[in-house]
């Protein structure tokens, strides 16, 4: 996975936050005299990216991507199980090369196009053209083969253990209308025109997408699966969380899908007009230490660091019930436990006794403000380190800063924490991006080389058992550098009216409720 593919993730958040459209229609009717019944209205805290597969890759308007684009597999419900989806089966070769898919019959991509393996290869191809940040899941296919309408093969250089879980994945390769492409191709394979419009296969179609105002989906006479219960979502931008929590309660929104706190959550739950869901997700918190300057050059301050920290006091405190205590490097659910256990013993007297020691005992503690929790949690720890004798600054930086700090070592802080999500159940999305030498989100540049020999290992495995062996391996050599410390396993949270049904999530972030599913009483 190249540092330059990944580090354009934060090039494409700062241009689409720069962006201004105007609203255009798209390939499905649009909500005029539809029943308010008929209508899923939703809110974003900010805009998301351009709803372009090929370029979407954040949390917010993963609802609109995975409503509207669909893949050859997927996750199935609330499982790291992948199962057929637009292929009806998928054949893998021994030796981890060749993966032949046997599509399924009937599907139309929103322009009416068929789905075939011309279209399959078309739209692997598009991806690999657009060479935006997800591009590096398909960056092993050396040939795709159409021997006929039905069956497409991909062939890859050399065996990849990921590359299903890449497929599955709410950012991974979805099929796009070659078609649609073709008439608005321009000059950067349609970029432009799927700002604001679509070309899948999903239950819904985009009608409108306007930055900053609203985005409007439509559901699709023409799907090939089961109908959406929801002729129209309406997604309105609505930076405040009060806000939206005001909506929601007068009835504007239908259901909240992030962003409140764990008091806000526990006062829906105690109002008969509204339902909690919580689902599995792969979203932690966690420290990112600095290696390089300042007290946490020290690896034994690290480790005492990590043993002054009572996880599930802190989880608690923070999330309630909508989190666990991390046991593990790897998020809850993409390793067996006890690979890569962090468990140890709090002992909070180690860290006092060696800052006591220390020259200098200033912390300079950031926090990513993306998440309403993360405040909390940064403060709650500052407290254990304040005990143990240093002196701590905590402050917020935008998560589009924190990407950053690879480019700006000089301005970078003591310690930053974050809660994230890999891309993928498969445990490479998650260390390969956030902890390897040469990964472009490992933020304060911790560098294990035996951990990346081990991750290299495993990604081009072919055996499960090595597969699991060799990123427990690594796992393990991460957690003893210390660099890392994890704190929780933060579910997804959701409230919804109560008329609100039929809730499926898919793996692995947040914002992945199948909106297709939900059914109203």
């Amino acid at each position: 996975m190249s540092p330059v593919v990944r580090s354009s993730r934060l090039g494409a958040l700062l241009v689409t936050a720069a962006m201004a459209l105007s609203a255009c229609s798209g390939g499905a009717a649009g909500s005029a005299g539809a029943k308010a019944s008929d209508t899923l209205r939703l809110a974003f805290g900010t805009d998301m990216q351009v709803p372009d597969p090929d370029i979407f890759y954040e949390i917010e308007g993963n609802a609109v991507v995975t409503s509207v684009y669909e893949g050859l597999v997927r996750y199935k419900a609330n499982s790291a199980e992948i199962e057929p989806w637009l292929a009806q089966k998928y054949i893998v070769s021994k030796d981890g090369l060749t993966y032949t898919f046997t599509l399924r019959s009937g599907v139309k991509f929103h322009d009416g196009t068929a789905l075939d393996s011309a279209a399959a290869k078309a739209s692997f191809q598009r991806r690999l053209n657009v060479n935006s940040a997800p591009a590096y899941m398909l960056a092993d296919v050396v040939k795709m083969a159409t021997p006929d309408p039905q069956t497409f093969v991909v062939t890859l250089r050399k065996p990849v253990s990921a590359f299903l879980d890449y497929l599955a994945a709410p950012y991974g390769p979805k099929m796009v209308s070659p078609t649609a492409v073709a008439a608005h191709a321009g000059k950067d394979f349609a970029q432009s025109w799927l700002k604001t419009h679509d070309a899948g296969t999903g239950p819904f179609a985009i009608s409108q997408f306007q930055l900053a105002k609203q985005y409007e989906l439509s559901r699709f006479a023409g799907y090939w699966g089961k109908k959406a219960s929801f002729n129209t979502v309406l997604i309105s931008i609505i930076p405040n969380i009060s806000t939206q929590q005001l909506e929601l309660q007068s009835g504007q929104l239908s259901m909240i899908q992030h962003g409140l706190t764990t008091t806000d959550i526990q006062s829906f739950r105690s109002n008969p007009q509204f339902t909690v869901q919580q689902f599995p997700s792969l979203y932690k918190t966690f420290i990112f230490l600095n290696p390089k300057k300042g007290v946490f050059a020290n690896q034994a301050v690290r480790e005492a660091f990590r043993g002054a920290l009572d996880r599930k006091q802190l989880v608690s405190e923070v999330f309630g019930d909508r989190a666990t205590p991390s046991t593990q490097v790897y998020p809850a659910g993409e390793l067996p436990e006890p690979a890569a256990s962090t468990v140890s013993t709090v002992d909070p007297s180690k860290l006092k006794t060696l800052v006591a020691t220390l020259p200098n005992k200033k912390v300079d503690f950031a926090y990513v403000t993306d998440d309403t929790s993360n405040q909390r949690m940064a403060e709650l720890v500052q407290t254990k380190l304040a005990a143990a004798g240093l002196d701590v600054t905590v402050r917020g930086i935008p998560i589009a800063q924190a990407f950053d700090l690879p480019n700006q070592p000089a301005q970078a802080p003591d310690a930053v924490l974050a809660t994230l999500n890999p891309d993928a159940v498969h445990p490479d999305t998650y260390a390969r991006i956030f902890m390897t030498t040469k990964g472009s989100l490992n933020w304060l540049g911790c560098s294990v080389p035996a951990a990346d020999a081990a991750l290299d290992k495993g990604l081009h495995a072919t055996n499960p058992a090595a597969v699991r062996a060799d990123y427990a391996s690594a796992g393990a050599l991460l957690a003893q550098s210390a660099c890392w410390l994890d704190l929780a396993d933060v579910k997804e949270t959701v409230v919804a009216r109560k008329s609100i049904g039929g809730f499926v999530h898919q793996l692995p972030t947040l914002n992945t409720v199948r909106l297709a599913d939900l059914t109203t009483g």
